[in-house]
């Protein structure tokens, strides 16, 4: 192999590195920011565990994707998330435990890129009367 080749080669083998390399860490970026984009408004529990998440989506994108519900008692629920760019969507839900109305238990919110937050719910006398906008 002449230098020019050896050169050759190894410029495409450098090219292909860094492509992957930015493919590698965008999408990274992505699933850590998935939280900063697409975010909990506000979120409502009832006495009979049912909920209601508000989830605003900030955009660029059209976000399409799975979050799960726990509480501390370990229960948790899936819940599968369509949200537009810039509209506020409600997602709906039973968690399967009870809650006393008046109080704010936390529920930890797991993102489909493995970060977890934690959320207050005000709980409700019922879920049905309750909107997200």
């Amino acid at each position: 192999m002449s230098s020019l080749e050896v050169a050759f080669l190894l410029g495409v083998i450098v090219a292909v590195a860094l492509g992957v390399g930015w493919w590698l860490s965008s999408t990274f970026l992505a699933s850590k920011q998935e939280f900063t984009q697409v975010y909990p408004i506000s979120a409502y529990v009832d006495a009979d565990g049912d909920f209601l998440l508000c989830v605003y989506n900030a955009g660029p994108h059209e976000f399409y994707g799975r979050w799960v519900l726990s509480v501390k008692s370990g229960r948790s629920v899936e819940v599968s998330l369509v949200a537009p760019v810039g509209r506020l969507v409600g997602v709906r839900g039973s968690l399967g435990e009870p809650f006393t109305p008046g109080t704010s238990p936390a529920l930890i919110i797991t993102t489909g890129g493995g970060s977890s937050y934690m959320i207050y719910p005000i709980v409700v006398p019922d879920i049905s009367s309750v909107s997200c906008g």
